[in-house]
């Protein structure tokens, strides 16, 4: 199966809907939105999806045991409402890894770089509507 659609993980509602609609008029397939990494774990195993943007800050969601495989699980305790990183550790183990996007008001230069071999790119988070579309755009082109 061919990968489609985006998922857009963050568990500020505020941010949902702008970057949802953006996700919809340029990705083919459905759009999904997750609120936490257990959430989002079990999206990724139901669909293959082209696209994934992320929030760096996440929470973990209420049973995560249920889809953390072992890499992550071992960080789950380490990691202080960190799941983006718990969630990348997630996407790696895809076998069709989706091109991942951060969305972040993230500044802390050492998390930053701990993303940095591991998304497209980021998009600062409040990000005009411009940006947010040309970033989701570059990074689809890629």
């Amino acid at each position: 199966m061919d990968p489609s659609g985006a998922l857009f993980v963050d568990d500020e509602p505020e941010n949902v809907q702008i970057l949802v609609d953006i996700l919809s008029d340029v990705v083919d397939g459905p759009v999904m939105i997750a609120t936490t990494v257990t959430e989002a774990v079990e999206r990724l195993h139901e669909h293959n999806f082209l696209l994934v943007v992320m929030d760096v800050f996440i929470p973990l969601g209420d049973h995560p045991n249920r889809v953390l495989g072992p890499r992550a699980a071992r960080l789950q305790d380490k990691v202080d409402h960190l799941g983006g990183l718990v969630l990348l550790e997630e996407i790696d183990r895809l076998v069709d890894r989706p091109k991942v996007l951060a969305h972040t008001a993230c500044t802390d230069h050492a998390l930053l770089e701990i993303f940095s071999g591991r998304v497209e790119a980021r998009i600062p988070k409040p990000a005009p509507i411009d940006t947010a579309l040309r970033d989701v755009l570059e990074v689809l082109r890629r």
